[in-house]
Order: structure tokens, then sequence, then C-alpha cells
């Protein structure tokens, strides 16, 4: 199991955020070089199904497929998580000083990719970096995507 809590403020309204945040087909344009690809219809709140391909640092991809269980804007997105990887990521937003947004993004997911399955023991703090860089690309361009929104 990988257990990751990753917690930041943002520069745009909570509304803004969560819009970016709930519809995954945006991800490939804030969240470079990560996100490759996203297969996705009309976001619909609960029920939603996507598809994902990203990668890190390291030299792999992983595919994964979402299904959002909760959806209550402004302040909370859930997903169920399958594929390479399994189990559930939360965003949760609520107010920060100003018209700032306090991200907090809980991901806990099992590696389901065989070959991630066998190298866990050994590369964990290697999976842990990776998650930490990709994290940093999140914060890079969530802020100017979602105050962009705005305009």
């Amino acid at each position: 199991e990988y257990v990751f809590v990753d917690e930041w403020d943002v520069a745009a309204p909570q509304a803004a955020v969560f819009a970016a945040l709930s519809d995954v087909r945006t991800y490939p344009r804030w969240w470079r070089p990560v996100y490759l690809d996203v297969e996705s219809g009309e976001p619909s709140g609960v029920g939603h199904i996507a598809t994902q391909r990203f990668k890190g640092r390291l030299p792999y991809r992983l595919t994964t497929r979402t299904t959002t269980t909760r959806h209550e804007p402004p302040r909370l997105l859930e997903v169920d998580v399958t594929a390479d990887l399994r189990g559930r990521g939360r965003w949760t937003l609520t107010p920060a000083d100003g018209d700032r947004t306090h991200v907090r993004f809980d991901w806990h997911v099992y590696a389901d990719r065989p070959l991630l399955r066998i190298l866990t023991p050994i590369l964990r703090p290697a999976f842990r970096a990776n998650h930490g860089w990709a994290i940093a690309r999140a914060r890079e361009g969530l802020e100017p995507f979602a105050a962009q929104s705005l305009r």
C-alpha cells in the first residue's frame, strides 16, 4: 500500500480550483508533463468514469481508470481507482486567507501492475520520490490554470 497526503495553498477561488480538479479532461493542460492522455466524457459528478495515462520521472507509464464516488462542489471530490493502481483518491478544498484555497490530496493506492508489486519492497523510496515529483508539477500548474479560468 502507498499512502500519500499532500497539502498546499492555491491563489485562486475555491470554485475555480474545484472546477479544474473535477474535470479530469483538463489535467493534461495543467498537470504537465505528468498527464499524457485522458479519455472521458462530460464530467457528470458521481458515477463519472475516466481513463488516464500518466508518468513520473521513473521509466514507466501507468494507466488508471477512475470512478467518481463523491462530488460535493466546491469542497470534496473522491474517486475509486483501478487498473495499474487500485485504491482511492480524495481532493479536499477549504478556504484559505484572502481569495486562496487550501488543497489536500489523499492518495491511498496499491500497485497492481505485477512488476511494480515485485519491485515495491526494493524501490519504495524511489516510488515515493516519483510521487513527490509528480505532485510538484501539480502545484506548479493548478494555480495558474485555475486563476486563468476566471478570466
